[in-house]
């Protein structure tokens, strides 16, 4: 059976060693592939599920963010490399690496094309290749570093990489003050007033029937939402949604038809 244990001053000297691997096979094809995706319309946050409280003044609570960067930058990681490389390797050798980081390389544009749904196919296939590539690179690196005995080496880089990925985006969405943060008053519409014109667009209200109680009118509230973007892209992002009809299973919101 493969032995992975280390001393301290192997590990750094492994870490060091690798770290023109890391840059070569990890950092530039990430740069590659994201310039890819940004050229034809895929941008990184559309595979961003964030989870928020609707009116605080921030996108993301502290303890959202510190369950986010422990499951993204400690969890997964550790999972991940044992699972697919680490395990296979103790019980089949070379094979089981290739074989584990092939499903590897699968699993993660199969679980991102799932956001991508409103593209069309060919953008699809062109973010399949590319995130694939991307992935395939990755297991490239990692494989080398458990087929060369340096498995605890791995699964630190794989936790570095994701820290810093996870940590840079939490930062400006968590709800600690930062000097780089702008704040912008948000107009949010409550359920319970009459939609503006412009919401008649795309939702089709029928007045109440007879016997319903008046719903309470409830004031409007602005909220303050952090953001670096300028007012310009935002309004551009917002022309781009898309309005969904979607059943609605709160019988105390039946009476409109969404």
């Amino acid at each position: 059976m493969q032995q992975f244990a280390v001393d301290g001053w192997t590990l750094l000297y492994q870490m060091l060693y690798y770290f023109p691997w890391y840059v070569g096979l990890v950092l530039i094809p990430m740069a590659i592939r994201v310039a890819v995706e940004r050229a034809i319309g895929i941008r990184p946050e559309a595979f961003e599920g964030k989870v928020s409280a609707p009116l605080l003044p921030f996108d993301m609570s502290y303890e959202v963010a510190f369950r986010t960067v422990t499951i993204t930058a400690l969890y997964y990681p550790l999972f991940e490399e044992l699972l697919f490389r680490g395990l296979p390797y103790l019980f089949f050798g070379f094979l089981g690496v290739i074989i584990g980081s092939l499903v590897w390389v699968v699993m993660h544009p199969a679980w991102q094309l799932q956001y991508l749904s409103a593209f069309p196919l060919r953008k699809k296939i062109i973010f399949t290749l590319t995130s694939s590539s991307y992935y395939v690179a990755n297991a490239v690196f990692y494989s080398m570093m458990w087929l060369d005995g340096a498995g605890l080496a791995a699964i630190l880089y794989h936790i570095i990489h994701n820290g810093w990925l996870v940590f840079g985006d939490v930062i400006r969405q968590v709800e600690l003050p930062t000097p780089w943060k702008r704040y912008r008053f948000v107009r949010r519409h409550p359920i319970g007033e009459e939609a503006p014109p412009s919401f008649r667009l795309f939702k089709k209200f029928r007045k109440p029937a007879k016997g319903d109680e008046p719903e309470e009118k409830l004031p409007l509230r602005f909220v303050v939402r952090k953001t670096r973007r300028s007012l310009a892209d935002e309004v551009k992002e917002a022309k781009s949604f898309m309005f969904v009809r979607r059943k609605v299973k709160n019988e105390e919101y039946k009476r409109y038809n969404w």
